[in-house]
């Protein structure tokens, strides 16, 4: 087993662990921990609701692409186009800073309130 095909793996577990979170999240209505940093006092957040509203699509779609990318890794769907291979890994890394990204804002205007 090569190390690229170790790496797709743990990519496809992220991503059923995000759908999981998500999932989680909308059917319990309590955010995880795991969204908004360690020691945060969801308790205290201004519109937790919103935060839930606004993330929970986000995280799902976020999820299922880290999965489908890894999948499509482990399976070496594009192994005969290093092009598209490669392409697809910047997109992987394009949907994850986006996601970053729209988290904090997340975190700043439902949970913070700035």
């Amino acid at each position: 087993m090569s190390f690229g095909m170790i790496l797709d793996l743990l990519i496809m577990a992220c991503g059923i662990y995000m759908v999981y979170w998500a999932v989680q999240m909308k059917s319990t209505n309590k955010i995880p921990a795991m969204l908004v940093g360690k020691g945060f006092p969801i308790s205290r957040a201004k519109d937790p609701d919103g935060f839930i509203r606004y993330t929970f699509p986000l995280t799902f779609a976020t999820g299922v692409i880290l999965f489908a990318t890894g999948l499509a890794g482990a399976l070496e769907i594009f192994a005969t186009y290093p092009l598209a291979e490669t392409l697809m890994r910047i997109v992987l890394i394009v949907v994850i800073v986006a996601y970053g990204m729209m988290l904090m804002k997340a975190q700043r205007k439902y949970l913070v309130g700035n």
